[in-house]
């Protein structure tokens, strides 16, 4: 059974980034009417990703387990995405590949917490819980459209309850 875990910088450092506003260099801008976060993120990718795309996530939600079948993964870039309008959601990536035993962690994100894939990682869609989700993704995207590498699973990853370790 797979653990599902609070989505942490410290726990998900192996496969990318966690941020949140606060967490980071901050400073009082604009007369101290703003404050701004400035975070460790750097948008990794290669050379042939050179359009920065942005796109919208609609998520209608998970029940009460969730059925992995596929997992992804952007060999060229890191693949970021903010919580618009979000409950909680489900992150679940593997430390290799999934057709050659890599191992699956879970993670569940909040309304503040921004995710970002390292270039490589293999992982599942963003799922959402508890209600409809909107999340907005950014990532570089190569020309010749192989931005996305899709795999079926070796047998199909169940995740029967959906509630934290502790």
């Amino acid at each position: 059974m797979l653990k599902l875990q609070q989505l942490e910088a410290a726990s998900f450092g192996e496969f990318g980034l966690v941020l949140r506003r606060g967490e980071g260099a901050t400073k009082s801008i604009r007369g101290g009417t703003v404050v701004l976060t400035k975070t460790p993120a750097a948008f990794q990718h290669d050379e042939s990703a050179v359009d920065l795309a942005l796109d919208f996530y609609e998520v209608a939600p998970e029940g009460g387990s969730v059925r992995l079948l596929q997992a992804e993964r952007h060999v060229h870039s890191s693949q970021m995405f903010v919580p618009m309008a979000v409950d909680r959601y489900l992150v679940v990536v593997w430390d290799d590949d999934p057709r050659s035993g890599g191992k699956p962690s879970a993670f569940l994100g909040g309304p503040d917490d921004v995710v970002v894939y390292y270039p490589g990682v293999w992982h599942h869609g963003i799922m959402a819980l508890g209600g409809q989700a909107l999340l907005a993704s950014t990532m570089w995207r190569t020309r010749g459209g192989s931005d996305v590498e899709f795999v079926d699973l070796p047998s199909p990853l169940e995740i029967l309850d959906l509630e934290i370790e502790h």
